[in-house]
């Protein structure tokens, strides 16, 4: 096989290597090769014509003779560490071999992936999959996550994990959103065998796995010293000014062609098909979409990863899937604004419906006269067919499809007030409403520590808000898994953890692993039973997976400023309401408490709630023809499967 990098304005190119066994004559025994200069600026060299003894090899690469400075290899596939990085290959009988993976029992007959409109995605940072908590941050690797949590993971009807990103970076602690080699696990989660074993215990219990890549930037990538401007800007480019952040990085170049090609597009094209051909990745998640602004590329890289996957796995199902924060709709749309008239990518993440979802169940979505009424906003995110922009305080765009808007309550970005930990979001709204402290994340804290531990008294209206927002997380999950989209969350929303690290500081947001010992406690304990039964519901129900929604009720007065938030809707399967089959969804997103609260009810045959916290009234009784009575408390959200 031949080792082949770039470096157009070099004037000689050398490999040295080592057997790793020779650490301990470390630097005396490097063997060096000079490489072939290839068309196109590349430079090359056949490792199996170098008669090497079988065994494992470092490598890096000596540049017009500057042995002080050398460089690693920006595709390798396998990295390691030793008083700098480098590339790794594996001889056997003389010529380059990668260890065999077998991949045969990767999907047993009774497993199957689940398609795009059955998901719900769960944002792994593989950092937070340490249950060792004696320190406060996370060191998660590959086999922790397998040994530690895949199991439990899929009891609660996960069914597919987002990866946040985990190509190698020089992050430790963080998230890693600025890769350095985008060809190889990260060094410090664990090697490419223990990723390949991740994504096939995964698959083995039918969920999905989907890889976060960062294709904005690089970070300490060695592209940027062998061929910097064929792959990257500076801030003095042209394409600079059309661009967002480059966090710390090296933003890539994709706007201008370099000497007649558009490198980095082919280097993302090459990335992605890699990680499908040699991982079996199910799908990909763009960060920074808006930031790196070029639709054209963008396109490209979905059509060229969906060419690759079909033609490796024709029967599975894929996904790309974009963080734009400006929620531009028509980039999943086949629209005449998009290149070519076509889709760009197949999903959006809906901050929209994050921030209506939060207002609603707060008691905060207002509007005032001339605007939409609140039953639309209502319904717009529930149906997802209009999204609403609170700039413009009007609908902007909408979905055409469920599986093209990727819902949620929280993501990993937590560190304003309107994104961090929903139990946060929603105790410290309460603490602040009742005079009782500041609300901020020290003070949750330390009122979830004693509770857990009985470390300290807690005054028993205090446990009450406890109770109140640990049920708020409920229903925040009621209406997630029951709205038109594809529901997400992130690690230890499931039994709603909280921050226990100053989230306002990027940072020590992304130190804060989850405390899976909460999910233990009381409360949390609960919350978790009845959202993991939601997952089910959301995973395995026909109508569900389908886009149709009718709303069956609203209160007269929930558009007045003082009105009853009551509303009732119908996930249809396509059927008249009334009809076997159905999800049906009774919420009260305010504060009015009713023992008895009546609603039409069409069905005649028998229903199941689902989704039922241990403190949910259970009060439900037919109180007259086509119509039943059930209590409903504040801010609860109640659903049912009929039959």
């Amino acid at each position: 096989m031949s080792m082949r990098i770039p470096a157009p304005a070099a004037q000689l190119v050398e490999v040295r290597l080592a057997n790793v066994l020779d650490r301990d004559r470390f630097g005396e025994r490097w063997m060096t090769w000079p490489l072939a200069a290839s068309p196109g600026g590349f430079w090359e060299l056949d490792v199996d014509m170098l008669g090497l003894d079988d065994g494992t090899y470092e490598y890096e690469f000596i540049v017009d003779g500057d042995t002080s400075s050398p460089i690693a290899d920006p595709f390798a596939r396998e990295i390691t560490r030793f008083g700098g990085y480098r590339g790794v290959l594996h001889v056997v009988d003389g010529e380059e071999a990668w260890p065999e993976f077998d991949w045969s029992d990767e999907l047993p007959a009774d497993v199957t992936l689940p398609a795009n409109n059955r998901i719900v995605i769960y944002e792994m940072p593989l950092r937070w999959m340490d249950g060792d908590l004696s320190r406060q941050v996370g060191l998660g690797t590959f086999d922790k996550a397998i040994f530690e949590h895949l199991d439990r993971l899929a009891k609660s009807g996960i069914n597919c994990i987002e990866l946040l990103p985990v190509q190698d970076s020089p992050d430790t602690l963080n998230w890693g959103y600025g890769t350095r080699f985008f060809f190889a696990p990260d060094f410090d989660m664990g090697a490419p065998v223990d990723l390949k074993l991740f994504i096939k215990r995964c698959h083995q219990r039918g969920i999905r796995v989907i890889l976060d890549v960062v294709m904005n930037h690089a970070r300490d990538c060695p592209l940027a010293r062998l061929a910097g401007q064929r792959y990257f800007i500076t801030k003095n480019d042209g394409e600079s000014g059309e661009r967002g952040e480059d966090y710390g990085g090296t933003m890539f170049r994709y706007r201008d062609r370099v000497d007649g090609q558009h490198w980095a597009r082919l280097f993302h094209f090459d990335m992605a098909s890699f990680w499908i051909e040699e991982y079996h990745v199910d799908g990909f998640r763009i960060d920074e979409f808006k930031g790196i602004n070029n639709w054209d590329f963008i396109q490209e890289f979905r059509d060229n990863a969906w060419e690759t996957f079909s033609s490796v796995f024709p029967e599975r199902p894929f996904i790309v899937i974009a963080e734009d924060s400006w929620s531009r709709t028509v980039a999943v749309r086949d629209d005449q604004a998009n290149p070519g008239g076509r889709k760009v990518v197949d999903a959006i993440w809906n901050f929209s419906y994050r921030d209506e979802l939060r207002r609603l169940l707060l008691n905060e979505m207002h509007t005032t006269y001339g605007q939409p009424a609140r039953r639309e906003r209502i319904a717009g995110m529930i149906s997802g067919q209009r999204r609403w922009d609170d700039w413009s305080k009007r609908f902007d765009g909408g979905f055409g499809d469920l599986a093209q808007s990727i819902i949620y309550v929280t993501s990993h970005d937590v560190e304003k007030d309107g994104e961090r930990r929903f139990m946060n979001h929603v105790l410290s709204s309460l603490l602040l409403y009742h005079g009782l402290g500041d609300g901020g994340f020290a003070q949750v804290r330390e009122i979830a520590e004693s509770l857990q531990r009985n470390s300290a008294p807690v005054p028993e209206m205090v446990r009450n808000l406890y109770r109140n927002a640990l049920a708020r997380v409920r229903s925040a999950y009621a209406l997630l898994t029951t709205s038109v989209g594809v529901p997400m969350l992130l690690a230890g929303e499931e039994f709603a953890d909280i921050h226990d690290t100053n989230h306002y500081d990027w940072q020590l947001k992304m130190s804060d692993p989850v405390d899976w010992n909460r999910r233990e406690h009381t409360g949390h304990r609960q919350t978790a039973a009845a959202v993991s039964d939601l997952f089910w519901l959301r995973g395995g129900h026909p109508a569900l997976q389908r886009n149709e929604v009718e709303f069956l009720h609203f209160h007269p007065t929930i558009d007045d400023n003082d009105g009853t938030r009551v509303f009732v809707y119908c996930r249809t399967a396509g059927t008249t309401p009334g009809s076997g089959g159905q999800v049906v969804v009774v919420a009260n997103c305010g504060g009015q408490d009713f023992p008895v609260y009546e609603i039409p009810w069409p069905w005649v045959g028998g229903c199941v709630e689902r989704g039922r916290a241990a403190t949910d009234a259970a009060g439900w009784q037919r109180s007259a023809a086509g119509r039943v009575a059930l209590a409903l408390p504040a801010f609860a959200v109640r659903v049912f499967e009929t039959f």
